[in-house]
């Protein structure tokens, strides 16, 4: 009887189910639009596309480099497709989607248009833009959407006659701004050749000018030091004799200055290698008091567990008994101590896994904390060598710089004296340029010293960071080592009485079995039922989306083809030239790209329009009144009635 029910309302729901899908489909009957914005000398790019619903804006696109759009109307409604673009003309596209009544469920076919801006120009009228450019309604006689041809013959002379003056308009711009060019290439031209005149005469004056002034100094100079030569010979030797005395006991106090700078440097590296040997055996012995404080902590914590850990094992084993001794007396009585000791032993179970998740935490903590120890260790030692390094890099630039400066100076009163007394002051720099390689080949000596001392001691210092890292990694390791084979022997007690009193309640838990599997055989057979009505239910969504997506992928590809053939179409009535043709109708085949194109030309006093009759190879085609795609049966009755 229940197998029966479930079956009769599997049935009506999916059949209620697939009643909802199919009113669902012919509520959603829309018109799809497929358009394409080209925007003539630019690009479509930031092109604004504003969609109104019966006069009130609904949606606003921003169009990508290839101006494609396409949106879904609701039926029964007026829309107004307005494309636009800074500088450029707007164009408006008006779309009635009213249908009669007793259109059914009829297929509604994608409407496919293109539309091309111009530049805008003060001087050109385009007030007919205002208007829509063309309109679109439903045609009961062809059961379709189409063009209001009415309509487009009263506004498509406007639009010709208004696109011309903006092409005019256009050249005369493009050719404006050539001569605009032309002639402020050709002034900038001049205004460069003169400013280049201009600039070479005051060269040439200000040359001259002090080639002028260079001689007549040169000639006052020389005539000064012929005078003063004989007077600063004797005195140049007495201060050169002068200078020599002072320079050497210059040079014997800078000496005496740096072995003391040195002394003293030396003296401080050794303080601050003591330092810190002392700062480290503190941070050490800190770690070592702080991991024994965790330590006994744990074992203190570890030893409460086991207590309770007992005293709860005892309680439960006091209850075993005795509900193994109330079993023997009640059958029902027993029925409820099973079910106590299966609860106790999921509590038991579930705080071993927790108690085993925690000594594995706190294992991985540790081992991190000891890691970033040693890390930091390590990082502190490379930092503080590197700070001493840089410091004494410092100090060793900063005399460098100031003996070069003094050097600098030196030279350039060395250098004046010699050229009033080339004799005296050549012999005199031999025996400097000496001395003077001789003091900096010590200095780079010294500085040699000083660096190799700097890294030795850096190194030191990172080489004890590092062993004192791997000391105590090590030492924590084996702690940690011993301390789970410590743990690993308790639990395995722990597992073996545990085992004892799982022994216990087997028979216990074999009864409660029996009737678990019995209850689960009854569930599995509700649960297959239900998954087959899910099943069922799954495979007509599956069906449906299949549906969905092979239609979404025939408009697709149905989109793609009407483009191709589009620009085909375009192609066809750009090179259409009107001079050509002579009034009345003009029929043309040509063959091009795997196409048989049937083009119709009709030329009227004061339009022309072109009907195409594109035939690929493959079977596939489609029918245009200048470039824009209408149907098979339009196309037939416009050429019987053109």
């Amino acid at each position: 009887m229940i197998i029966n029910k479930l079956k009769y309302f599997r049935l009506l729901f999916i059949s209620l189910v697939l009643f909802f899908l199919s009113t669902a489909a012919s509520s959603q009957m829309v018109m799809d639009i497929s358009a394409k914005l080209v925007v003539k000398g630019g690009s479509a790019k930031d092109g604004i596309i504003k969609l109104y619903e019966n006069g009130n804006l609904i949606e606003n696109y921003v169009s990508d480099r290839s101006g494609k759009f396409s949106v879904s109307l609701d039926l029964n409604k007026d829309y107004i497709i307005e494309f636009a673009k800074e500088g450029y003309v707007t164009k408006k596209i008006n779309i009635d989607t009213r249908i009669p009544d007793d259109f059914g469920q009829g297929k509604i076919n994608l409407f496919s248009f293109a539309v091309e801006l111009f530049q805008q120009y003060d001087e050109v009228n385009t007030v007919v833009f205002k208007q829509p450019v063309a309109k679109i309604k439903f045609y009961k006689q062809y059961n379709d959407f189409s063009y209001d041809t009415d309509y487009s013959k009263e506004i498509l002379t406007k639009i010709q006659d208004t696109e011309k003056e903006l092409e005019k308009a256009h050249e005369k711009k493009l050719q404006d701004e050539k001569v605009q060019n032309l002639a402020q290439q050709q002034q900038a031209l001049a205004a460069k050749k003169a400013q280049d005149d201009a600039e070479k005469a005051r060269i040439m004056a200000q040359e001259k000018a002090a080639a002028e002034a260079r001689k007549k100094a040169e000639d006052e100079a020389k005539r000064k030091a012929e005078e003063e030569k004989a007077k600063q010979l004797e005195q140049q030797r007495l201060e050169a004799e002068k200078r020599k005395t002072e320079e050497e006991a210059r040079k014997q106090a800078e000496l005496l200055e740096k072995q003391k700078e040195a002394e003293r440097q030396r003296i401080e590296a050794e303080a601050k290698i003591k330092a810190k040997a002392e700062e480290d055996a503190r941070k050490k012995a800190a770690l070592e008091a702080q991991l024994k404080i965790e330590e006994e902590a744990r074992k203190k914590a570890a030893e409460e567990a086991a207590k309770i850990e007992a005293d709860r094992k005892a309680q439960l084993l006091a209850q075993q008994q005795a509900e193994a001794e109330k079993k023997r007396k009640d059958d029902e009585a027993k029925k409820q101590a099973e079910l106590i000791a299966k609860e106790h032993l999921a509590i038991k179970q579930k705080a071993e896994a927790e108690e085993r998740a925690k000594i594995i935490a706190e294992d991985e903590a540790r081992k991190k904390v000891a890691l970033e120890a040693q890390l930091k260790l390590e990082d502190e030692a490379r930092r503080k060598a590197s700070e001493e390094a840089a410091k004494i890099e410092v100090e060793r630039k900063a005399q460098l710089l100031a003996q070069q400066q003094a050097e600098a100076e030196k030279k350039r009163k060395e250098d004046e004296a010699k050229k009033q007394a080339e004799l005296i002051a050549k012999e005199q720099l031999t025996i400097k340029q000496k001395t003077e390689a001789e003091e900096r080949a010590k200095i780079i000596a010294e500085e040699e010293a000083r660096k190799k001392v700097a890294l030795e001691a850096q190194l030191k210092l990172e080489d004890e960071a590092r062993r004192k890292a791997a000391e105590e990694a090590a030492k924590i390791q084996a702690e940690e080592k011993a301390k789970q084979y410590a743990e690993e022997k308790a639990l395995a007690e722990k597992r073996r009485k545990e085992e004892d009193a799982r022994i216990a309640l087997e028979e216990a838990q074999e009864q409660a079995k029996n009737a678990e599997e019995k209850k689960l055989s009854e569930e599995r057979k509700k649960q297959e039922e239900q998954d087959q009505l899910k099943k069922q239910l799954e495979e007509q969504e599956k069906l449906q989306r299949d549906i969905e997506v092979r239609k979404a992928k025939a408009i697709s590809e149905k989109i793609r083809e009407q483009e191709k053939a589009m620009k085909v179409a375009k192609a066809s009535v750009d090179e259409v030239d009107k001079e050509n043709y002579s009034k009345g109708k003009t029929v043309e085949v040509i063959e091009k790209d795997n196409m048989t194109i049937t083009r119709t030309i009709y030329v009227e006093s004061s339009a022309i329009l072109i009907y195409l009759k594109v035939e690929h190879k493959w079977g596939g085609v489609y029918f245009f009144r200048n470039d824009q795609c209408i149907s098979e049966y339009l196309y037939e009755i416009e050429l019987k009635n053109s």
